[in-house]
């Protein structure tokens, strides 16, 4: 069985990183978590898998399996490789991790919309273990109360006292990386949903306008933590930061640009995105209505047609 041999990696990998971890290339794990690295190994296999189950009808084409990928290596990449160890010791670096985390994989899976491949290509124990556990948190699926769990997951660990504790327990560490995943990968497949109304129980423009106001509580910590002249982070001249030739002050400006503008022009683009999404709704919509016979049509869409 094919998910047999990836636990074997996931096990060969973890014993190395115990046994080893200072042979280990920059490729592999600084501190290894086995769930993440399962995860990587066995959520692009299923998904492949899927792929090749679906009819040409309902396969997502080759952009958005590129997006799926990108994705899962970018997690993958931030957390499960020596860039985890140089995060900690940079706080540009440490937000450039959470930015991926929160906003840049959760948006790859947004854009892919993986859930008809997985569903296929996943054991059927896994789907009916997924399918009752969505029952229990479905309502986050609210536009709004996902914009508060991705707004809560992101921030909560940005307040100095907060994000000190963070960095220095391992536990609480993995926590804050691993719910700004979920709170991201929650708010992006809410927001970037390509589907109409229904099965979707949003409109578009509901969705494009959780994807776009969603930016602005963002510009303002992020351009805050960026201009401010406190140093509001101490942990990282506690640990002692990797390239002391960037000052604790360059350090936070360069690590609240980094929150304040790649993330506002995500938001921008998935703002796109969903009204392009509704574009080729209502494209689809004309190409199947039939005009009764003898009628005239004046209505004009709001793409000018």
């Amino acid at each position: 069985m094919a998910e047999a041999g990836l636990i074997l990696i996931t096990l060969l990998v973890g014993g190395l990183c115990h046994f080893v971890p200072a042979q280990l290339p920059f490729l592999l794990p600084f501190v290894f978590n086995p769930i993440v690295f399962a995860g990587c190994l066995l959520l692009p296999f299923w998904y492949w898998r899927g792929i090749k189950r679906l009819d040409a009808a309902t396969r997502p084409g080759k952009l958005r399996q590129t997006f799926f990928y990108a994705g899962v290596l970018g997690v993958w990449f931030v957390l499960q490789t020596h860039f985890e160890y140089i995060s900690q010791h940079m706080f540009f670096l440490n937000r450039t991790q959470a930015v991926v985390l929160g906003m840049v994989a959760p948006f790859c899976a947004g854009i892919s919309w993986p859930g008809a491949a997985l569903a296929a290509g996943v054991p059927a124990l896994i789907s009916r273990a997924a399918i009752a556990a969505w029952r229990h948190v479905r309502f986050f699926s609210h536009p709004l109360a996902a914009m508060a769990v991705f707004l809560f997951t992101t921030d909560i660990w940005l307040i100095p006292a907060v994000h000190f504790d963070a960095m220095i327990d391992p536990t609480l560490y993995a926590v804050m990386n691993l719910s700004c995943l979920g709170g991201g990968v929650l708010f992006w497949m809410v927001a970037l949903d390509p589907r109409p109304k229904p099965p979707c129980s949003y409109s578009y423009l509901t969705r494009a306008g959780t994807g776009f106001f969603v930016m602005f509580p963002q510009i303002v910590i992020g351009a805050y933590i960026a201009l401010t002249t406190k140093d509001l982070f101490s942990f990282y001249a506690l640990c002692g930061r990797l390239f002391p030739t960037i000052s604790p002050a360059n350090d936070q400006l360069f690590g609240g640009l980094i929150m304040w503008i790649p993330p506002g022009m995500m938001n921008v683009a998935a703002l796109i995105i969903t009204l392009n999404a509704l574009r080729l709704a209502e494209l689809k919509e004309d190409r199947l209505f039939v005009t009764p016979k003898g009628s005239k049509v004046y209505e004009a869409k709001w793409t000018g047609r």
